[in-house]
């Protein structure tokens, strides 16, 4: 258990998939409720993993002039800068690291395309059967 919980990150997330299953806009807030009780049990983890939030955040908001980023995360808390790496097992890794997300992102956008086009189909569908 990597939070000191009885309860992994892993099975919190199945409870939370749980509750929010059939809600179709579930907010922030929701969720939060969601795993409070499961996170309130010490402080110090909290603020923790809050500091390394904000930290990535950070590396991730320093871009080129073109608006394209710096910094990308490489093993154990080291952060890679693709303009000055000579490293290439390092920007290896970043390029792999670019490809999955590139991928994991396509098939998201499929995933929305087909579920428009499901939704404007039938919306098309019932105003045929109208006229």
């Amino acid at each position: 258990m990597k939070n000191g919980n009885k309860f992994s990150d892993k099975t919190i997330k199945e409870i939370v998939g749980e509750k929010l299953r059939h809600m179709e806009k579930p907010e922030l807030s929701d969720i939060i409720e969601i795993i409070r009780p499961f996170y309130a049990w010490k402080k110090d983890y909290l603020v923790e993993r809050e500091l390394k939030k904000k930290a990535r955040a950070i590396m991730r908001s320093f871009k080129d002039e073109n608006g394209v980023r710096t910094y990308f995360s490489g093993n154990d808390g080291v952060y890679i800068n693709v303009e000055k790496s000579s490293d290439l097992d390092d920007l290896n890794k970043v390029n792999i690291q670019l490809k999955k997300k590139y991928n994991g992102l396509y098939a998201a956008l499929e995933k929305v395309r087909k579920r428009i086009a499901r939704i404007v189909n039938k919306y098309n569908g019932a105003n045929s059967n109208e006229g």
